[in-house]
């Protein structure tokens, strides 16, 4: 009778576990938006965040959708040379150059962003993304773990 308990107690375990949305309704379901869904969304949030006047929303709209233009054909690039390759791994003296070229994009980003915001608005800015990047450097810590327990 125990076996029997214990076969039936491991079988209902691994069914739902084997369930496809068994770690929530979102798993692994990210929503496609256009380049230009993405620079207009980002573009009402900084809004709303630092009090954008017209001219600095549409010249931050210029701005984000060319940056979500090159990330998707960097995108497309990424995963072209990932299919020819079949996923081999970059030399030391590629993965420098492609580091070294996304630092300074993302020096000029900061550059005319710069130039668009005021002084005030500017540090707004920056911690909204230095809190952004905190976050996310948190997130990817807790990724491996089962669940997250509270000590009393």
């Amino acid at each position: 009778m125990k076996t029997i308990m214990m076969a039936l107690l491991v079988l209902f375990g691994l069914t739902v576990w084997g369930q496809e949305d068994h770690r929530g309704p979102r798993h692994g379901k990210k929503d496609k938006f256009t380049a230009e869904q993405r620079s207009e969304l980002q573009t009402k949030k900084l809004t709303l965040a630092l009090d954008l006047s017209e001219s600095q929303q549409e010249q931050m709209q210029e701005l984000l959708l060319k940056k979500e233009q090159d990330r998707d054909s960097r995108m497309a690039e990424r995963k072209e040379t990932k299919e020819e390759e079949n996923s081999e791994k970059l030399s030391s003296d590629k993965r420098y150059e492609k580091m070294n070229a996304r630092l300074d994009a993302q020096i000029a980003h900061k550059k005319e962003i710069k130039n668009i915001l005021s002084t005030e608005q500017f540090e707004k800015w920056e911690k909204l993304v230095h809190h952004k990047k905190h976050r996310a450097k948190h997130n990817e810590r807790g990724k491996g773990q089962k669940g997250h327990f509270r000590r009393g």
